[in-house]
């Protein structure tokens, strides 16, 4: 049973991830709710840095029982999230990786529409994208169906601890990826409702080498698919013909999205040549050559005319003020 004062459990893996980590923690300790815990995972982190964080957090928080630090030995984002959900004490359960961050409200929201709602098993809300891109991450009105396509629900969603007991917790076999993808399925396949959340509740940091490129490689794709399908065969059987159906009409509309991207394209060259086989552009370009030719880059010669050049400019403007 739960204890005490503790309604929700935010479990925090952490790889190597020591330079975001506060972040993430510090993003919690924001939050206009009170009633939970955190528990970070350890999960057999290397980096120096990382580990110095670790420890610091560990003496800050030695005192706060709402703040745990487990360690064990490197075995993956699934099994460092199941075994932070094992010793946790709360009713309901946020996933939030060491990189990434939630907004103050968000907590408090979610956990009032899950005390309110008890059909609903699952709170999502969009996400804001920062790092090395920007810009909100679009998630659609739920539809079990269209999760079958693609993970339609943001990782960092509150969902009952009930629904992690039982399908099993976050299947260890799903090193790469989308293993809370297979995991939302589940719940849906336990008739859960999904509830969206509006409004800026969960930054989610874009990095060119976070684990989710991963799965945008082709062969790692097309093995986590077929995991998913032969996992969850029955599902997939019964909405055989929308899954079919949907998968070619996207693959339509991306082919489609292609050719006009080929024709602008073409468009653009077309100007393009346009110019270059213009008069002033074939001056231009001749200029330039004799330029080279003359003044070869990285030369002594072009070093010294540059030098001139630039006393010439602040002389004239020198001559302009005593005007």
């Amino acid at each position: 049973m739960p204890f005490p004062n503790i309604k929700i459990s935010i479990v925090i893996p952490c790889y190597n991830h020591g330079e975001f980590l506060r972040d993430a923690v510090q993003s919690v300790f924001a939050s206009d709710f009170h009633d939970y815990e955190i528990i970070i995972v350890n999960d057999g982190s290397e980096d120096e840095f990382t580990l110095k964080v670790l420890r610091e957090l560990e003496q800050d928080f030695s005192g706060n029982p709402n703040l745990r630090i487990i360690h064990q030995e490197n075995m993956g984002v699934a099994p460092a999230r199941n075994k932070a959900i094992q010793i946790s004490r709360g009713e309901y359960i946020l996933p939030l990786d060491a990189d990434d961050k939630i907004r103050p409200h968000y907590l408090g929201m979610a956990a009032a529409i899950l005390d309110n709602k008890p059909d609903v098993g699952v709170v999502y809300p969009h996400a804001r994208l920062f790092g090395e891109r920007e810009g909100i991450l679009e998630f659609p009105p739920f539809e079990p169906e269209r999760l079958l396509l693609h993970n339609s629900v943001v990782v960092s969603s509150v969902y009952r601890k009930e629904i992690w007991e039982t399908c099993g917790g976050y299947d260890p076999k799903m090193k790469i990826g989308y293993e809370d993808w297979e995991f939302w399925i589940c719940a849906m396949e336990m008739e859960w409702n999904f509830h969206f959340l509006e409004g800026d509740m969960f930054d989610y940091r874009i990095r060119p080498d976070s684990r989710n490129s991963a799965c945008h490689i082709p062969e790692n794709r097309r093995e986590l698919i077929r995991y998913i399908c032969g996992k969850h065969r029955d599902t997939y059987a019964k909405h055989l013909e929308y899954v079919i159906s949907e998968k070619e009409a996207i693959l339509l509309r991306s082919e489609l999205h292609i050719r006009n991207l080929e024709a602008i394209i073409r468009e653009k060259e077309g100007e393009l040549n346009r110019i270059c086989n213009s008069h002033g552009w074939k001056a231009l370009s001749m200029y330039y050559r004799f330029i080279n030719k003359v003044f070869p880059m990285n030369s002594r010669r072009r070093q010294i005319a540059k030098h001139i050049l630039g006393m010439l400019k602040s002389a004239e403007g020198e001559g302009a003020g005593n005007t």
